[in-house]
């Protein structure tokens, strides 16, 4: 039996249902690219033929499966068939092996590594017994099984013996570098879309004959995957087909507006006339109890793409008269010893960053953290009362995860190699690369030796911030900029590097480039250049600034 579930060309193209069933698959494709559309095409071609499946559902987003088909939906909404907290898993789960059911586990709104692992244990324990074939789809698998200690082992299991008990397994991610190795070994079928992060088409590398195919993988449209293994005779490029139920994980669109029509009862109300924003009073914030954010009570024009640019309200007199005032003076001879030779005014760029992640102690929740970076360098920055420069990720730009977890396991007191791979859940084979990289080429760690064994310790300047810690966004009226607008030079690739590390959970929600008003001038003396910088806002001195 076939599966019709996409395209090429003109022409139909069928899977083989076997292999999906039974087999080991992988979906891979970056956000954006078609993934979750595609296994929604697949699971309703499940549905059709009456082939069961088990999805694990992350976000919430495949439960417009139940508007066509008999979808049995396991979570926390009151419109599920069955509360996920209180479920008789086992039996729910034995039937649907039996009957062919098929069920979304939706774990998007609990602890889902733990609901996850319970469901996995039950499915490998149940077709040790029946031996029924039955497919389990764990969507963002990274979250599950990540290249650390943290990986559900039941699922690495599935992935090595689960085919004799009739248990298939497809697994799908935007990172495939940060999935378990050792499963994606185990997927003799792939079904490959759009990826352009280097080390994710390194992690796909093994499934191409060449280099030059995986280069493909950069030009591909969205819909668009290669298809290989035992699910088609050759490697072959296909287009998703379409879905008959609707799509709930698609980024909401702007739509044109209408006025509102006027009735013969309805009031006209003339605004009265605004003051000028210097007349306004600070803005008023709320507190977000749940999270301990500050969120500003009306909304700013933050989501406007034309409008990222805090305004700016010195004049350049006035940021020339601040600069020589900063500039040394001889008294004696009343003239001055520094000279300001140059004098510019920079948009400088700020990344506006929110991050979700997973924590928690007795019970693991969703949680989210918020911070402002400089954008050439990764410091970050308070603009609570002007432009100040505080401690941040300055010195972890570059890194990849691993050596960023190791980095925040490390204490003043030193690890050796062995408690490093304990702490920060890594592999002895990556702990030892980014050790190396770390001591030679950063020059960020070094080692010394102690009652006989080898220590490394941090070369760090400041402590990295922790996440839980970062509750900081704009709350600043924005306008349309003026001017060249330098672009950061840090990219999304080095921050998510950077929030995978410290916590493996953790998933940029949003990211947005801001450009702050900045005076640059350029003092020489007998000493040599200096620079000064100067906020175009408040007038201050911004300490700590460096631009290059």
């Amino acid at each position: 039996m076939d599966l019709g579930v996409g395209r090429v060309g003109d022409r139909d193209l069928g899977i083989s249902a076997q292999e999906i069933v039974t087999g080991r698959t992988c979906v891979i494709a970056q956000s954006g690219a078609g993934k979750s559309w595609g296994i929604a095409v697949l699971c309703e071609h499940l549905c059709r033929s009456y082939i069961g499946f088990c999805l694990i559902d992350t976000e919430g987003e495949y439960f417009s499966l139940k508007d066509r088909f008999p979808i049995i939906w396991i979570g926390s909404d009151e419109s599920c068939d069955y509360d996920i907290e209180s479920v008789d898993l086992h039996s729910i789960m034995r039937e649907a092996i039996i009957s062919s059911r098929f069920i979304v586990f939706d774990v998007s709104e609990v602890d889902m590594r733990v609901k996850a692992t319970a469901l996995v244990n039950i499915l490998y324990e149940l077709e040790s017994e029946l031996r029924r074939p039955f497919l389990l789809i764990v969507e963002e698998a990274d979250k599950f099984i990540p290249q650390s200690r943290d990986s559900i082992k039941m699922i690495e299991e599935i992935s090595r013996r689960g085919r004799k008990r009739g248990l298939g397994l497809l697994v799908a991610t935007q990172r495939p570098s940060l999935v378990q190795k050792n499963v994606l070994s185990q997927c003799n079928n792939q079904i490959i879309g759009k990826l352009t992060i280097d080390n994710d088409l390194k992690a796909v590398s093994h499934f191409f004959d060449s280099r030059k195919e995986v280069e493909e993988l950069i030009t591909l449209d969205p819909g668009e995957f290669f298809v290989m293994g035992g699910l088609v005779r050759e490697k072959t490029l296909m287009k998703f087909g379409e879905r008959e139920t609707q799509h709930r994980g698609v980024t909401p669109q702007i739509l044109p507006g209408r006025p509102p029509e006027m009735r013969e009862t309805d009031t006209v109300l003339v605004p009265e006339a605004k003051p000028e924003r210097s007349q306004l009073p600070p803005e008023p914030l709320l507190v977000d109890e749940e999270d301990s954010e500050l969120i500003p009570a009306f909304p700013t024009d933050e989501d406007d793409e034309t409008k990222n640019a805090v305004p700016t309200l010195l004049e350049r007199d006035e940021a020339l008269r601040a600069v020589q005032s900063l500039c040394r003076k001889s008294f004696w001879r009343r003239r001055y010893l520094d000279r300001i030779t140059a004098m510019e005014r920079i948009s400088w760029p700020l990344l506006s960053v929110e991050v979700k992640y997973l924590g928690g102690i007795l019970k693991k929740t969703t949680r989210r953290a918020s911070f402002i970076l400089e954008g050439f360098h990764g410091e970050r920055v308070d603009l609570t009362n002007g432009f100040m420069v505080r401690p941040g990720f300055a010195e972890l730009i570059g890194l990849d995860e691993a050596s960023v977890a190791i980095l925040k396991n490390l204490t003043p007191a030193g690890l050796t190699a062995l408690e490093i791979e304990a702490d920060a859940g890594l592999m002895p084979g990556d702990v030892k690369k980014a050790l190396k990289s770390l001591q030679k080429q950063k020059r960020i760690t070094t080692m010394k030796s102690e009652e006989g064994a080898v220590i490394y310790l941090p070369l760090l300047d400041h402590p990295i911030p922790k996440l839980s810690n970062l509750h900081q966004s704009f709350t600043t009226r924005l306008t349309t900029p003026s001017g060249e607008c330098r672009g950061p030079a840090i990219t999304e690739d080095d921050l998510r590097k950077i929030v995978k590390g410290l916590e493996p959970t953790a998933e940029i929600t949003k990211m947005k480039v801001i450009y702050y008003p900045v005076y640059e001038a350029i003092v020489a003396s007998d000493s040599g250049e200096r620079r000064i910088y100067i906020d175009g806002q408040t007038g201050r001195e911004i300490r700590g600034m460096t631009y290059n």
